[in-house]
């Protein structure tokens, strides 16, 4: 477990007893990589100390609560490369989240200890700045334009994905039409389970969500956010569902992922619907957390102790 420790009002930090380290040195890619994770994680950095011997540079990161983040020195600069081209993305990235960045000159062992990097922090930072210079124009162009996100790697969000689809969203990646279509069916599947509708693809929205006789609806006020949100599950079919079902689509993972999550939040709007009370027989229907529990393919039994 991290050790937590507050910065002071001045951003200045408290006595370092714990440092990460991340990324390999002499790999631009992995250190990269590594400062990528820290904002996909949610520990963007507040402050950053470029770290700079000669044309090699490491960086020590500060995160909200004054942990230290050290990356290895596998970034470079003055010349064209990947080492320099890794080393201005990242500085770029920081630059436009709005992390305060300063340069120090160090020796090329300073960072191994806690006590160097402590002097680190204590001495004063390379005058005038020229961390700036390190970063080419298009990654000032794309940090201009708000573009830098678009570097980073496809993931998908575990945290919001509905239980019933986190095997597909496993191995997304890996199939993404299979994992699309067979969550396309597995919504059809709940709501035929769950209301006794016998209908399919828009007919089947229309006559769940819709209407005097509509079997499910949500606990909300204004009767046309109850229509907004039974429309989007005959739109999203009609839009995506309906042309990959009919024809081979582009393997653009971009596109896929974010239809992926179309679909999921259809998942979690089916979770939140209820039984509407004047549809017909709906009192013998199952209630959403009973589906829910019954079609999460996920569930394992705890193993035994052999």
């Amino acid at each position: 477990m991290r050790e937590k420790k507050l910065a002071d009002t001045n951003n200045r930090v408290k006595p370092l007893s714990g440092i990460e380290y991340h990324g390999i040195a002499g790999a631009s890619a992995d250190c990269e990589a590594a400062v990528i994770n820290l904002f996909q994680c949610g520990r963007s950095p507040k402050r950053a100390y470029v770290l700079t011997e000669a044309n090699k540079h490491a960086l020590l990161l500060i995160d909200d609560i004054g942990d230290q983040i050290a990356i290895k020195s596998g970034f470079a600069s003055s010349y064209h490369g990947t080492g320099p081209r890794a080393f201005s993305f990242v500085l770029a990235l920081l630059y436009q989240s709005g992390v305060a960045i300063e340069e120090n000159l160090v020796d090329a062992a300073l960072i191994d200890t806690n006590r160097d990097l402590k002097r680190i922090i204590e001495t004063a930072p390379r005058r005038p700045s020229r961390w700036a210079e390190y970063i080419f124009e298009d990654h000032f162009a794309d940090a201009a334009g708000g573009k830098l996100w678009r570097n980073f790697p496809f993931v998908v969000p575990f945290a919001i994905i509905d239980p019933r689809m986190v095997d597909l969203a496993r191995d997304f990646q890996s199939k993404p039409d299979e994992k699309l279509m067979t969550g396309y069916r597995r919504l059809e599947d709940i709501l035929r389970e769950r209301t006794g509708v016998r209908e399919h693809g828009t007919k089947l929205f229309s006559t769940v969500f819709l209407g005097k006789n509509r079997r499910l609806t949500w606990k909300v006020d204004d009767e046309a956010e109850q229509t907004g949100r039974a429309n989007l599950f005959s739109a999203a079919f009609m839009a995506f569902r309906n042309p990959r079902a009919h024809q081979e689509r582009p393997s653009n993972i971009d596109e896929q992922l974010s239809e992926f999550l179309v679909l999921n939040q259809l998942f979690r709007l089916e979770a939140l619907a209820v039984a509407e009370l004047s549809g017909p027989n709906n009192g013998g229907h199952r209630a959403a957390n009973d589906t829910i529990a019954e079609t999460d393919v996920n569930a394992k039994k705890r193993p035994t102790k052999g």
